[in-house]
């Protein structure tokens, strides 16, 4: 890999890791709120609490009304957490919601270490010609031009010393989250859970 591949390979990693940490962010902060409203419409039932249920109801009806023009999307697809059932489909998207943010950071974290690979690769480079350029001759000047017309993009990166993503231990864990959520809505699917 050269590095101009590093850069576009590090600023796909940030955009997706960053993607993928807001939008599972989103999904989590607006499940706990409905899981929130539905403890809420509970408690509004009992005659000690019930002010405090009415009151937590309006807040998340408030939130809802503010925020569903613009993530419509998200309240209706947002999974429904239930304590009855553990194995329900909205428990396990919601514990999957957990694996796809640690993906994201584990992303995320890969890609500004290849950036401070390429930032320290790029600086050892022009300092090898302006080096280069002191040993031919005394006499030799050097000048930003020249230095410019050398294509540093085309150079190649040495090896990772430490692994991709994938290889972390938060992302092992990130990814056996999400295997083992594919794993339980896949048995769902087909009718053996």
């Amino acid at each position: 890999m050269n590095i101009h591949q590093a850069i576009r390979r590090y600023r796909i990693r940030q955009a997706v890791g960053f993607s993928l940490m807001v939008f599972g962010a989103l999904f989590y902060l607006v499940s706990s709120l409905i899981f929130l409203h539905h403890q809420a419409e509970i408690l509004a039932n009992t005659k000690i609490f019930g002010h405090l249920g009415a009151v937590v109801q309006n807040l998340v009806a408030d939130v809802y009304q503010a925020t569903s023009p613009y993530i419509g999307f998200v309240w209706e697809h947002a999974p429904t957490l239930s304590q009855e059932t553990p194995l329900s489909y909205g428990n396990l998207l919601f514990f999957g919601l957990l694996g796809v943010m640690i993906i994201g950071k584990q992303i995320l974290l890969s890609a500004s270490q290849l950036k401070r690979r390429v930032q320290v690769q790029l600086e050892r480079l022009e300092e090898a010609q302006w080096r280069n350029s002191m040993q031919n001759g005394a006499a030799t000047q050097v000048n930003a031009n020249q230095i410019g017309q050398i294509n540093f993009y085309q150079q190649s990166m040495p090896p990772s010393p430490s692994g991709d993503w994938w290889q972390r231990p938060l992302g092992i864990v990130g990814l056996s989250i999400i295997g083992g959520y594919v794993v339980a809505i896949l048995a769902k699917f087909t009718g053996m859970v």
